[in-house]
């Protein structure tokens, strides 16, 4: 830390003293023999398609950004819809401008909405003109400023249980969804039923965001500045649909139950909120949005996705990369293709032979993508960029009280036990519960799970503010691995001991990381007792997530990516009454519920983390999860794949800017003669890829000279100027730059 830090204030006379000094060292000239783009073009598989092979059963389970709150959704929706503004490169709080070309923030305080909302803030973005929706049925509409209207509107209105809408509501309406906007029934049929209620949230949603011919504002209700807001509308639950399309193509030919935007009198919009099933997904799953690419085919028969290139796309093709100079890069993919079909020796065979071009690699088996794994030599033809500091956390989640008709196990009535099955509140007992939650946390043999899930490639935080977010408390001490302790526990369960229990543990298929988790629980649970019996079930991603949304598994194993790197956004999802996992779990803490809400509407920051450690600490002492893990992260690509980086809430590959080619110095590390396998690892040192290394390149590592990408992700962070791939710009990269300095790529000839 104390070197990176050094290097960052680094005087730029000796940054540039240094180059100088390199150039004469490494200026003269590097013979190599001519090789052609037609040479190089051979030597790739596949050039224009790029596919990926993730875990098995890693699905999406929906495409509609409205709906979609997991990672393999969420990585098919980014491809093909575009959102107002999009994060600059790795940088998770700079902007650039996407669907919205410039965009203003208004201090409105003492304003209030025809309803008595007080308003705070208002964004207003300037939407982009001559852009069109596309998909492959043929499709075209224009983009206008009511379309991002609807889309917002419609994803307030749709409010599915357990959902990212909150992220909205909280900002935009001061709440956690439509039910928090009023005191009495808005559903009609129920008891209670208040039809002026009704209107009056409808109209709340409908004036949060509102359009004219040419701009989009929110309002916000919020008191005071919700600063991940900005974050928010850069990810895919704000990307944009076309109105248009939905009432011509989903409502009127389609014939499906879809909101039309058509406020009405304000009553009718209840009929479509939180649906069973997305309309865009039920019976198949339609796509079109104004994004690179089009959906072709999502099989969940065939399981694999893939989508292709919409020429006309409003960003152009290539891809442009502003900040490495004025070139553009050469190529592009036309299809990508997601599959989580293969187990893993399939795919591991499929990736060293290049028939897949990026690869989820289990980490027990990262031995097997190396030469020598302790050295760091990867076999021939691969990269992996590592190390990967991740803004994920995986836990154990307790449900508090199970659905009897699960097909997971079974269920007995509350405080009911039997050894062949549980109580319903076998977790959520108010009275003993907490000792079986505690009970369990102790069963868990977290350094070895390390081990064997991560090869040590992870730590072990005690709550799910982890390290990397503000306000983690590293003074917080969570469960640690004691069988004394859980038997304690466990004996502390009037009539427990003696009758004992049988639960199922359900991990997501291909996760062999959970699914070691789960085996460790069994063995040491029981271990403890002849009574205590653990079945460890598989099933695949989209039964796992709607088995936790419908509180059918009594423990589950599941992950968090950030949605914005907040301990907001992490003690809500976890610990909030109204958060996703909680709202699965029937979890609630009137305490927690009370920090949390104090938390995100306190401005100081050192106030903020006084209560965010009560939040941890209470987290710890009403135990309804046990987190696992943080990992650090890796990334393994074949090595003709050009222009990955990472941005640690991306949920996967956005593949606008990649392509397939070798560069220099591929092609000088070759043996002279005939166009073999590259050596692998080795990154382009042409810089900005004008198919010279020359000054401009040298330049460009220069001024990111002493950055990494964190976190916190430095100012000058550029991805490309790490040439050395290693997570740091220092004079490594700029010896390799200069080493090759004059030397000139294969001419460009790589369009379609």
């Amino acid at each position: 830390m104390l070197n990176k830090l050094g290097e960052r204030k680094m005087d730029k006379k000796i940054i540039l003293a240094v180059v100088v000094v390199m150039l004469f060292a490494f200026s003269p000239a590097v013979s190599v023999r001519a090789i052609t783009a037609d040479d190089i073009k051979n030597a790739i598989q596949s050039p224009y398609e790029l596919t990926i092979a993730t875990i098995e059963g890693g699905n999406p389970e929906t495409v509609d950004p409205a709906w979609c709150y997991d990672t393999a959704s969420a990585e098919l929706i980014m491809n093909v819809y575009d959102t107002l503004i999009t994060f600059d490169g790795e940088h998770m709080e700079r902007y650039l401008p996407s669907i919205a070309t410039e965009w203003t923030i208004e201090n409105i305080t003492g304003t209030k909405s025809p309803e008595g909302l007080d308003w705070y803030f208002r964004y207003t973005f300037k939407i982009r003109t001559g852009v069109k929706f596309y998909d492959v049925a043929g499709h075209v509409y224009d983009l206008t400023p009511q379309d991002v209207e609807y889309s917002f509107e419609r994803e307030l209105v749709q409010d599915r249980a357990s959902g990212p809408q909150w992220m909205l509501y909280e900002p935009l309406l001061n709440t956690w969804g439509a039910f928090g906007l009023n005191s009495t029934p808005i559903v009609p049929g129920e008891p209670g039923y208040n039809e002026s209620e009704l209107i009056r949230v409808g109209k709340m949603i409908d004036h949060a965001i509102e359009s004219n011919d040419t701009h989009v504002w929110f309002n916000l209700a919020f008191p005071g500045a919700y600063a991940p807001f900005m974050q928010i509308l850069s990810q895919s639950w704000s990307s944009i649909l076309s109105k248009q399309w939905v009432n011509e193509y989903v409502i009127g030919e389609l014939g499906r139950p879809e909101w039309s935007g058509d406020w009405g009198d304000y009553t009718g919009w209840i009929e479509y909120h939180d649906p069973e099933i997305s309309p865009l997904d039920d019976p198949t799953p339609i796509m079109c949005g104004t994004g690179p690419y089009m959906l072709e085919t999502l099989s969940y028969t065939d399981e694999y996705w893939t989508v292709v290139r919409n020429e006309n796309y409003w960003r152009g093709w290539p891809a442009d990369f502003p900040k490495l100079g004025p070139s553009r890069p050469a190529g592009w993919v036309d299809r990508l293709t997601v599959t989580w079909h293969y187990t893993w020796e399939v795919r591991r065979e499929m990736f060293l032979s290049g028939q897949i071009d990026m690869c989820a690699v289990p980490r027990q088996n990262l031995p097997e993508m190396y030469e020598d794994f302790e050295a760091g030599i990867l076999k021939d033809g691969l990269r992996c960029t590592y190390p990967l500091p991740l803004l994920v956390v995986d836990a154990l989640f307790f449900m508090f009280d199970i659905d009897p008709a699960t097909p997971y196990g079974k269920i007995n009535d509350y405080g009911v036990f039997s050894e062949d099955g549980i109580p319903r509140d076998f977790f959520g007992n108010p009275d003993w519960g907490i000792h079986v939650r505690k009970a369990f946390a102790y069963a868990f043999d977290y350094d070895t799970y390390l081990q064997q899930a991560y090869l040590g490639e992870a730590i072990h935080p005690a709550t799910a503010i982890i390290p990397g977010l503000p306000c983690y408390d590293p003074t917080v001490e969570g469960y640690y691995y004691d069988l004394d302790k859980a038997v304690e526990e466990f004996q502390k369960v009037p009539g427990l001991w003696d009758t004992g229990f049988t639960i199922t543990v359900l991990y997501n298929e291909g996760n062999l990381a959970r699914q070691t988790a789960a085996n460790l629980l069994k063995s040491a649970i029981e271990s403890l007792n002849p009574k205590f019996h653990v079945e460890v079930t598989m099933t695949d991603w989209r039964s796992y997530l709607r088995a936790c949304l419908y509180h059918q598994t009594p423990v589950f194993i599941i992950g968090w990516l950030a949605d914005y790197p907040d301990p907001h956004n992490f003690a809500f999802a976890f610990y909030y009454s109204k958060g996703a996992f909680a709202v699965w779990q029937l979890y609630e803490n009137a305490t927690m519920d009370q920090l949390i809400e104090q938390a995100i509407r306190e401005p100081d920051l050192e106030k903020r983390c006084q209560i965010y450690h009560e939040v941890q600490v209470l987290a710890v002492a009403d135990c309804p999860s046990t987190t696992l893990d943080q990992p650090i992260g890796r990334h393994f690509e074949r090595d003709w794949v050009v222009d990955w980086y990472y941005n640690p809430i991306y949920p996967g590959i956005y593949a606008y800017n990649l392509w397939k080619w070798y560069y220099i110095p591929h092609a000088l590390l070759l043996e002279s003669g005939t166009l073999t396998q590259p050596w692998c690892n080795y990154l382009p040192f042409d810089v900005n890829y004008d198919g010279v290394i020359d000054g401009i390149d040298i330049s460009i590592v220069a001024r990111a000279f002493g950055s990494d990408p964190g976190p916190p992700i430095h100012e000058r962070w550029c991805f490309r100027a790490d040439v050395s791939n290693d997570r740091i710009v220092d004079g490594v990269d700029l010896t390799y730059v200069c080493r090759y300095f004059g030397s000139e790529s294969p001419p460009w000839e790589y369009s379609p």
